[in-house]
């Protein structure tokens, strides 16, 4: 079915915003690859799976400029939480990299040629009450569904 739908939202140019399974979703079926468990297959130096509350930061992410995240949260350092045991290894071809880890993972793609196809690695749900990050990226997929 989640293959089904985003095929669809492609094809239509439809808004989404992929969160965490969702980001390692879209890259790979579009033909990225995945850490399968990144603590055998990848030297974490961030915490990676943290423990709850998740409305509150467990490492930093590098927001890159040019990227519709930048326009959205700016360039630069960002806090993020972090619940999750695979990542993206190879990029598709069809994405682009809007963020990095401290230790270098993807954490947040977009697909080329969409008007809002949007995936991080992070959960903005866990903490749009209180994130202002997180406040302004669920906004924003709010206001392009509209």
């Amino acid at each position: 079915m989640e293959g089904y739908i985003l095929k669809e939202c492609l094809a239509d140019n439809k808004p989404f915003l992929g969160i965490c399974r969702g980001i390692q979703f879209v890259n790979a079926y579009i033909g990225g690859t995945l850490y399968q468990d990144l603590p055998t297959e990848y030297e974490c130096k961030v915490e990676h799976h943290m423990e709850p509350p998740y409305d509150r930061p467990a490492h930093k992410v590098e927001i890159l400029p040019y990227t519709k995240l930048a326009e959205i949260l700016g360039a630069g350092m960002h806090e993020v939480n972090s619940y999750h045991h695979q990542a993206i290894k190879e990029l598709s071809h069809e994405v682009k990299k809007m963020a990095v880890s401290e230790d270098g993972l993807i954490e947040a793609i977009e697909v080329r040629n969409q008007k809002f196809a949007v995936a991080v690695q992070w959960h903005p749900e866990f903490s749009y009450e209180n994130n202002e990050d997180s406040i302004k990226l669920v906004t924003a997929f709010v206001n392009e569904c509209k």
